[in-house]
Formats: structure tokens, C-alpha cells, sequence
């Protein structure tokens, strides 16, 4: 048993990568849909904040990802 307080705080940071993906392409899609809504620009703004949403998401995987390869601890 006391490995798992060892183990947890490894894949500790893992844990909420796809919460994050999830929220950051949920906010994506709804900015893009309101502001499809405000100025009539369907469906453009929501494909742009689609895109952002994946954007941002696939940045803080990697950016976790690529921490945890260094070694360095997770903010």
C-alpha cells in the first residue's frame, strides 16, 4: 500500500487532460454559436471557434504532456 500515494502523484496531472480538452472545445462552440447568434455570420464563427476550441485544448495537452517528460512538476 505504499506505493499508491507514489503512483497517484505520478499520473496525477493526467487526470484532468480530457476535463480540460472537453471544456476548452465546449467553450469554443458556444463562443462561436453566440457570436453566430449576435451577427448572423453562420455558420462561420462557430466552425472558427471549433477550431479554436481544438486548438487550445490539443496546446494544454501537450503542454502537460511535455512537463511531465521534462521532469518538471505541473502548475
Amino acid at each position: 500500500m505504499p506505493k499508491f500515494p507514489e503512483s497517484l502523484r505520478k499520473v496525477g496531472p493526467y487526470l484532468n487532460i480530457g476535463g480540460v480538452f472537453l471544456g476548452c472545445m465546449v467553450l469554443g462552440v458556444a463562443l462561436g454559436w453566440w457570436l453566430d447568434q449576435k451577427l448572423g455570420t453562420k455558420p462561420w464563427m462557430l466552425l472558427s471557434g471549433s477550431l479554436l476550441g481544438m486548438v487550445s485544448g490539443f496546446y494544454h495537452f501537450f503542454k502537460v504532456v511535455l512537463r511531465q517528460g521534462d521532469g518538471k512538476k505541473h502548475e
